[in-house]
């Protein structure tokens, strides 16, 4: 079962290599594209896990200017590039503090949600139904503060070898109301040190032949609770009201793009969005920060639902502010894995069965057989 899952994510690898957290929804409202979110330099997995980058991923130590407000309860959904690579989605709180921004991740955290392995598919095939998107509740009993909220995909194609598993990590402030205590959170682990390359959930060495992902339980301990309440399954809610700054509530798209204009906080810059629509899968195409353009076409055999045409121009500059801002309703691409012409970069599929794209890897890594189907530059 698990090796039919590995097949069809080798047939769209060279496009959906790696990924990064880019946007996410408190109700369903945004504050915008990659607010709130310390992103990393690229969409390179994190695979040392005493690293401390397996907290918030590389540079993730470092704060943003904004924190976005939320309440215990509400429903969080987050949006990441796409992903043919089987594996589970986690997320923990680290929290609360004084300032979400000085933080830095290195110490306690607590699981909040997760999805592994339901009805014969992986949570990235799952998110891939829904335009790579997860939603899930805050607990209640959170007490008042500031946090960091991090959202963790791990990708198994590699794992059976030590070392082999690739952490993809985004860390998002959020500032958040609630009726707890201090202390009423928990279990709590740390990171690093909770995670073990031989762990059994990090290491499979049979991950390619007769693994049973049915039981599959992702890394960082179960999910917690705050004074007995705990997260629940993924659920849709309807948009509600915070305690700061307003913020309009997302709106059903038409077919027609939507051009939005935004005041976020008194100097935020308008960001320019194309609304989503209902039309049939078509290729995906974003536009970063730095003026850098990436596309891919998203196939119907992994990903079976519908996903829009978008044209996302990332917000500009942002002062130090608590915030909850307008819908962008934005699907980020899958960024590409070819490095220079002809090659490929690491982590990149260079190899395989009916594969037909570069085999040459750059510089520091070399192209290796993971098995007949998927061969990666490491």
């Amino acid at each position: 079962m698990f090796s039919k899952t590995i097949l069809a994510s080798s047939l769209i690898a060279a496009v959906s290599a790696h990924q990064n957290f880019h946007q996410f929804w408190v109700n369903d409202e945004t504050p915008g594209y990659q607010v709130g979110i310390r992103m990393p330099p690229s969409n390179s997995p994190v695979t040392d896990v005493t690293s401390e980058d397996i907290a918030c991923n590389v540079n993730g130590q470092t704060g943003v200017a904004d924190t976005v407000a939320a309440s215990e309860g509400d429903t969080i959904k987050v949006q990441w590039d796409q992903s043919g690579h089987p594996g589970p989605i986690t997320h923990m709180l680290f929290g609360p503090v004084d300032s979400a921004k000085a933080a830095t991740g290195v110490g306690s955290w607590f699981k909040i949600d997760e999805l592994d392995y339901v009805d014969g598919k992986w949570a990235n095939e799952i998110m891939g139904a829904a335009n790579m998107t997860h939603e899930f509740k805050l607990p209640t009993g959170l007490p008042s503060g500031e946090y960091l909220l991090r959202s963790e995909m791990l990708a198994l194609h590699g794992a059976q070898t030590v070392g082999g598993a690739q952490f993809y990590i985004g860390c998002a402030q959020l500032k958040i109301t609630g009726t707890g205590s201090d202390g009423a959170c928990g279990p709590e682990i740390k990171l690093p040190g909770a995670y073990n390359a031989e762990d059994a959930n990090i290491y499979i060495p049979n991950v390619y032949n007769g693994f049973d992902p049915t039981n599959y339980t992702a890394p960082g301990g179960p999910v917690g609770s705050c004074g007995g309440s705990g997260s629940t399954a993924p659920v849709s809610s309807k948009p509600s009201s915070n305690s700061t700054t307003p913020a309009t509530s997302a709106a059903a798209a038409s077919s027609a793009a939507v051009s939005t204009s935004v005041s976020i906080a008194s100097n935020v810059a308008v960001s320019d969005v194309a609304a989503p629509t209902s039309s049939a899968p078509v290729a995906s195409v974003t536009a970063a920060p730095g003026g850098n353009t990436t596309a891919s076409a998203l196939p119907s055999l992994v990903f079976p639902s519908t996903f829009q045409t978008s044209v996302v121009a990332a917000p500009s500059t942002f002062q130090t502010s608590v915030i909850a801002a307008p819908t962008n309703n934005t699907a980020p691409s899958a960024p590409s894995s070819t490095g220079s012409v002809g090659t490929i970069k690491k982590y990149g599929q260079c190899g395989g069965r009916n594969y037909l794209g570069a085999t040459s890897c750059e510089s520091g890594s070399t192209c290796t057989v993971m098995n007949d189907y998927y061969s990666q530059c490491v």
